[in-house]
C-alpha cells in the first residue's frame, strides 16, 4: 500500500463511462487498474450495475479488483463477505411492480444475486447485448413484492411521476432515459464507507473516478477525485481534475495523475 500521505491509498472506478465504453472494457481500463495496483493502492468497483451483472463479467476475475460497491452503494462487499446491504421498502417495491404491470413498463428488478425484467423482447436483447449486459429471466413484476430489491432500473425518456416520487425511495440516473431507484439515503458514498472501514481508510486515503450523475457524491466525498472527459459538466464541477475521454485513455490518465 502507499504510504505517502498525499496520495490515495484506494481507487474507486465507476464502470460504464470509465472503465467501460459500451459495456465493453477499455484497453485504458485494464492499464489503469493493473497501474494502480503496481503503486501499491487498492482498487475497487463502485457501480450502478446490479451484483449479478458484474459476475457475469468474464473480464472481472481477471483484473485484481479488492472489492465491490454495486446498485449505487445498496449492496458493497469484499470476497464473500457482504458489508453492507440496503434494500427498497416493501411498500415502495409493491407500488412500483404494480404500476410497471399495468403499464407494461420495461423495468429490471435487482436482487442480491439475481435479476428479472419485466419482459423481453429481440429489441430489448439487442439492446442489452449492445451494452454487453447479460439477458436477464422474465417474471411478473407482482412476484417481487415481498422479496428483497436493492434497485429497480427504469427506462424510457418518459417515466411516470408515481414512479420517480416512490415513498422511501431516492431517483439517479446514469444516462438519458435510465433511472436507478433505491432506498433514500444511499448512494455510491454511502456504500463505499463499509469498505473504508474494513480496511481502516478514511475518506483522505480515498480516491474516486467516475462520469455520471450518479458518482456525484462519491467525487465530493473522497478525498481525491478525477471526472472522465466524457462526464456531464455538472460532474466535472465536483471533480478535482479532469481526465481524458473513456476512448482517449482517460482512465490510465487518471490513474497517473492520482499515483505518479
Amino acid at each position: 500500500m502507499n504510504n505517502n500521505k498525499n496520495t490515495p491509498k484506494a481507487i474507486f472506478f465507476d464502470l460504464d463511462g470509465t472503465l467501460l465504453e459500451h459495456g465493453r472494457l477499455t484497453k485504458s481500463g485494464e492499464q489503469a487498474v493493473h497501474y494502480a495496483k503496481a503503486k501499491g493502492a487498492l482498487v475497487f468497483v463502485a457501480t450502478g450495475r446490479n451484483k449479478w451483472e458484474v459476475d457475469c463479467m468474464k473480464w472481472i476475475p481477471d483484473l485484481p479488483f479488492d472489492g465491490f460497491v454495486t446498485m449505487n452503494g445498496t449492496y458493497s462487499y469484499v470476497g464473500d463477505k457482504v458489508l453492507f446491504k440496503k434494500t427498497i421498502h416493501n411498500d415502495a417495491v409493491a407500488i412500483a411492480a404494480k404500476h410497471i404491470a399495468d403499464t407494461c413498463q420495461y423495468s429490471l428488478f435487482c436482487e442480491a444475486d439475481t435479476t428479472y425484467a419485466s419482459y423481453m423482447n429481440e429489441g430489448k436483447m439487442e439492446e442489452l447485448l449492445g451494452y454487453n449486459v447479460p439477458i436477464p429471466a422474465v417474471r411478473d413484476p407482482i412476484a417481487s413484492i415481498g422479496t428483497d430489491i436493492y434497485q429497480i432500473v427504469l427506462f424510457g425518456e418518459q417515466i411516470n411521476m408515481a414512479i420517480l416520487d416512490l415513498p422511501h425511495c431516492a431517483v439517479t440516473s446514469w444516462a438519458e432515459g435510465c433511472y436507478d431507484i433505491i432506498a433514500k439515503g444511499v448512494n455510491k458514498w454511502v456504500g463505499i464507507q463499509p469498505v473504508l472501514a474494513h480496511f481502516g481508510l478514511t475518506a483522505q486515503d480515498t480516491a474516486a473516478v467516475g462520469d455520471g450523475t450518479n458518482d456525484i457524491e462519491m467525487l465530493i466525498g473522497a478525498g481525491h477525485s478525477v471526472a472522465m472527459g466524457n462526464a456531464y459538466d455538472k460532474v466535472k464541477a465536483c471533480a478535482g481534475y479532469v481526465t481524458g475521454h473513456v476512448n482517449d485513455g482517460g482512465a490510465l490518465e487518471a490513474v497517473k495523475y492520482l499515483l505518479g
